[in-house]
Formats: C-alpha cells, sequence, structure tokens
C-alpha cells in the first residue's frame, strides 16, 4: 500500500475534485455534511477554532496492489486507522473511495487543526510515520507488501551517478584506478539509516544513532 501526502489551505476546492471523480463515493469519516458543499462548511468548524493556522488541510491518498481486493467497508476501517495513527485522533475527516484509475485507491481529506485543543497536528517526520503505519496496516490486513514510492526512488541512483559507476569500474579494471568505484552519498546514508532503524526504535533513539554516526537529521528531508 502506497501513501502520498499533501498540505494545503483550502477544504472546498480539494472536496470538489473528491466528489467529482468518476465513480467516486463517500464510504467514511466522522463528519455528518454527505457533499462537498456541506463538507466544506463543517470543516469551517476546526478553522475558528485556529483562524491564524496556516495550511490546515490535511490530503493523503492511500494505493492498494492490484493484487489486495477490498471493500467499501474494509477501506474505511484502514483509512480509519490509518489517519488516527498519524495523530489525527480529535480531527474532522472524510474518506472517499476512487475507481478512475487502474489502482484501488482512498483519499483522506481532514483538518489539521484538533477538535479538543484547536492546536495543529504535528508533521515532523510524517512521512517516516506514514510508511511505519502502513506496514503495519499490510501485515494485520495481510495485505502485498509494498515499498513506498519516495523509498524507491531514495534508494535508485541517478542517470549521472549511474554514468559515474560505469566509468569508475572500466578504469579499474583496465588498471587506470587503483579502488572500484565508491556507492554514491545516497546509498551510504540510507545504508545507515537502515541500520539505525532495524529494530523500529522510537524516533528520539533513532536521531541518536543517525548523531552518533555522524548525520544530521536537520539536514534529512522527509
Amino acid at each position: 500500500m502506497i501513501g502520498k501526502q499533501t498540505k494545503g489551505r483550502g477544504f472546498r476546492k480539494l472536496l470538489d475534485y473528491l466528489e467529482s471523480r468518476d465513480d467516486a463515493k463517500l464510504i467514511g469519516g466522522n463528519m455528518s455534511g454527505r457533499n462537498a458543499r456541506e463538507l466544506a462548511r463543517e470543516f469551517r468548524l476546526s478553522r475558528q477554532l485556529n483562524s491564524d493556522a496556516d495550511r490546515v488541510v490535511y490530503h493523503v491518498s492511500l494505493s492498494a496492489a492490484k493484487a489486495d481486493k477490498l471493500d467499501d467497508e474494509k477501506w474505511n476501517e484502514i483509512g480509519s486507522r490509518y489517519i488516527k495513527e498519524m495523530g489525527f485522533d480529535a480531527n474532522q475527516f472524510v474518506i472517499f473511495r476512487h475507481h478512475n484509475t487502474d489502482d484501488d485507491h482512498i483519499h483522506i481529506a481532514a483538518s489539521r487543526i484538533r477538535m479538543d485543543t484547536g492546536l495543529l497536528v504535528h508533521d515532523s517526520w510524517d512521512y517516516v510515520r506514514s510508511e511505519k503505519v502502513l506496514r503495519q496496516i499490510e501485515q494485520d490486513y495481510e495485505l502485498v507488501q509494498v515499498q513506498g514510492s519516495r523509498e524507491k526512488l531514495n534508494r535508485t541512483p541517478s542517470t549521472g551517478q549511474i554514468r559515474r559507476i560505469i566509468r569508475e569500474q572500466s578504469e579499474y579494471d583496465t588498471g587506470k584506478r587503483d579502488t572500484p568505484p565508491e556507492r554514491t552519498i545516497k546509498e551510504q546514508l540510507q545504508q545507515t539509516i537502515d541500520t539505525a532503524s532495524v529494530d523500529n526504535p522510537q524516533m528520539p533513539i533513532l536521531i541518536w544513532r543517525l548523531q552518533l554516526a555522524g548525520i544530521s537529521c536537520n539536514d534529512l528531508q522527509y
């Protein structure tokens, strides 16, 4: 299962999009509105709790592997669990299911403003947290285990890096270079992160391990 997250400022445009797709279906959430207009009006309730907040709209799409067969009830269960485990346990949210692509998927639109405190849901390391939640959902629901799209991209050398490796390997084979090609910085960084996170530690422990390895977490982008 692959998740893609974005944040924005306006609910109505997003809701209009979610509602307008072919075969779009509202399958879950914790709101009473049944269309984009009603839902947008309802989302204003949370916005009034923190009028100074910016980028209060949280939008995530969850796509299942082609081999996974999920009905509306199961998708609603997965979507509700995902959003709550991402820290939106006191927030307004709604779930739409779409069939307009080859991939079975849902969209979740949520307010980042908590209804109990009026504060924004903390979003640091949200990509890392999302991947952890999705991997656990795959296990619990016996779904196909996949790599996140960003994880695949991060582990793939660029065209320039591939050319450098090929050139250095050729130079090494012909004796023009004393050492074999070095791994890319990205590969070295990824291996360090994989080693530090092998036992799924709490975030402070992971940060501490990376710092011991000479990696400043302020330089990492997720």
